[in-house]
Parts: C-alpha cells; sequence; structure tokens
C-alpha cells in the first residue's frame, strides 16, 4: 500500500508575518537604528528573511497529511501522530475543504475529533474510507451515538 500525501491549509501561518511587519516599521523608525549602515540593515535584512523562511518551511513540512499503510499521520501541536484506520470512527465532511473524523482513543466513553482542512477534502475522504476498507475488510459503520454529536 503507498503512501498518500495531502495538504493542510497553512494560510493561517501568514497571520502573525503581519505583526512582525509592524515591528519591523517600528525598528526602522527608532531611534536606535538611526546611525545603522547598509551593511547593517543588509544582515538585519537577511537574518530576518532567513527566519521568515525557516519559518515557512515548518509551516509547509506539518501541512503534510499521509494515509499509508499503518493509519492516518498528522503533525498536531509540536508532534506528529499518527492514528490507526481500526480507531476511526466517523468521517465527515463539511464545506469545500473542511473533514472531520471522530478516533476511539481507548479511553472510556471518549472519543477524539480531528478537523482539518484539505486542498483535496473529496479524494482524501474516499482515499480514508477506501484505505479503511482495505485494512478491516468491511465499509466504515454508521454508528448512531455519533450521528447527533458530529
Amino acid at each position: 500500500m503507498d503512501t498518500l500525501h495531502f495538504r493542510i491549509f497553512f494560510w493561517q501561518k501568514f497571520v502573525p508575518l503581519i505583526a512582525l511587519a509592524v515591528l519591523a516599521m517600528f525598528v526602522v523608525v527608532s531611534p536606535v537604528t538611526e546611525g545603522w549602515s547598509q551593511t547593517t540593515w543588509a544582515v538585519a535584512g537577511g537574518v530576518a528573511g532567513a527566519a521568515i523562511a525557516a519559518y515557512l518551511q515548518r509551516a509547509w513540512r506539518t501541512s503534510d497529511v499521509q494515509l499509508d499503510a499503518i493509519g492516518l499521520t498528522l503533525h498536531i501541536g509540536s508532534g506528529q501522530e499518527t492514528w490507526p484506520y481500526e480507531k476511526l470512527l466517523k468521517v465527515k465532511q463539511a464545506g469545500k475543504y473542511r473533514v472531520r473524523m471522530c478516533f476511539d482513543p481507548d479511553l472510556p466513553d471518549q472519543h477524539m475529533h480531528i478537523t482539518v482542512d484539505v486542498f483535496d477534502s473529496d479524494g482524501f475522504v474516499d482515499a480514508l474510507l477506501d484505505r479503511y476498507e482495505d485494512t478491516q475488510g468491511h465499509e466504515l459503520p454508521e454508528i448512531a451515538s455519533h450521528q447527533a454529536a458530529a
């Protein structure tokens, strides 16, 4: 079973860059930077540019959602988590991009919701349900207790 990759929208990660631009404006007009030479400004700009590039590269890298032989793998918080297909309880699409999934975390009377906004939500849901059927030998059953919750 080959690994399928999908991308989460990561445009929300651009919002802090607006604050960085405002902060940069204050640095430019600050009396502290009044005597800076062109070389100093170039070094400061290079450092800021490298930091922004590293930030965006990390956002791109962590936006990857994988479906492989083991299960669904995605970045949650600061780490990468894998949820096996057998733990999948329900999948629901909301809108054009949003997919909400329920997983069994092996805690009594609890389930875990994972919501992702992916570029190809139809393809993602189809692939997830196909992988579930391939690994479990049957389609994902409808669970009455989750119909009202989602």
